[in-house]
């Protein structure tokens, strides 16, 4: 019954693309249901980018200062001998991912374990080769590696929810994607992405959105979250581009940084969430529910490598 259920509701949604996109935020970014802000309905995209957002990176040094500072944590490196493995087993509670009031950093874990204890993992969908994540030490501080080869998956933090505040980040990629367009279906791969989600009143969204939902909630068991806002390394679209997920406007992407001109270089950002959210979406967001990232190159079937730094939300 269900799946004939589910078969249904597929058939009313306009393009099977849009399953995917269901399957890859529903199955990463499930969150508490709750009243929020109200968001008037989205228009259907057009594919093109629009607003621009400011777009200043920070020196990474200042990062790590304000890192630290904003954490209570001293800066540590992967040489100084005082990381220990850290226990999260308490994070899992009925088979569930248990929200956390903070997020795990990568550079206070062991670079010997696989992948970094409070972080989830989450997959598009079955037929989706993942992509590969692991720990790793680079210039003396452990970091989250990433190897796409036509592949798509990621990791995320269910968190407590709370009111938006600023996200901070590093990253660096080896890779740009020549092909990528995140303004087209077909092309829409990245080889950093850093994302949050958001709670709102879906009582205001429209019948193909509930009819996403439906899908979700029967085929992963867990609900879409009401939107999504995307920081990603974008291929050609300028710095400061916002741009409508070509699946569904409930998802926002923000370029922050952009083409081959600063590959291989460490780049640091901090965004203020709640500005961030009203450039995208027009109107103010609801509570913070989760962080994740991820590493996708399974629509131009090319490869990526890629690295983040300490992720932190205030």
């Amino acid at each position: 019954m269900a799946a004939n259920r589910a078969s249904k509701i597929g058939a009313s949604l306009c393009r099977p693309a849009i399953a995917g996109a269901v399957l890859a935020f529903a199955a990463a970014l499930a969150g508490c249901a709750g009243p929020a802000p109200h968001m008037p309905d989205m228009a259907a995209g057009t594919g093109s980018a629009g607003v621009v957002a400011k777009v200043a990176p920070l020196d990474c040094r200042k990062y790590h200062q304000r890192l630290a500072a904003s954490t209570g944590r001293p800066l540590q490196s992967a040489a100084s001998g005082s990381l220990k493995p850290v226990d999260h087993r308490s994070d899992i509670e009925d088979g569930e991912a248990k929200p956390l009031p903070h997020l795990p950093l990568f550079s206070t874990f062991d670079p010997n374990q696989t992948l970094p204890p409070g972080w989830q993992s989450w997959t598009v969908n079955r037929s989706k080769t993942p992509t590969q994540y692991a720990l790793t030490e680079v210039e003396q501080r452990v970091v989250l590696h990433a190897r796409a080869d036509g592949s798509a998956s990621g990791l995320y933090v269910p968190l407590t929810p709370r009111e938006p505040g600023k996200l901070r980040w590093t990253w660096k990629t080896r890779d740009v994607i020549p092909e990528g367009d995140n303004a087209s279906g077909p092309r829409e791969d990245a080889p950093l992405r850093v994302f949050a989600a958001f709670d709102g009143d879906k009582s205001t969204l429209s019948l193909k959105d509930h009819l996403m939902d439906e899908m979700a909630r029967l085929m992963t068991g867990r609900d879409m979250p009401y939107a999504t806002l995307m920081y990603i390394w974008g291929a050609k679209r300028p710095e400061g581009s916002v741009i409508p997920n070509p699946h569904t406007e409930r998802v926002r992407m923000i370029v922050v940084d952009s083409g081959t001109r600063h590959a291989r270089q460490w780049r640091c950002h901090e965004r203020d969430l709640r500005a961030d959210y009203r450039a995208a979406f027009g109107k103010e967001p609801g509570r913070l529910l989760a962080i994740g990232i991820m590493t996708d190159t399974d629509n131009t079937k090319s490869q990526a490598e890629a690295w983040y730094g300490d992720i932190a939300v205030d």
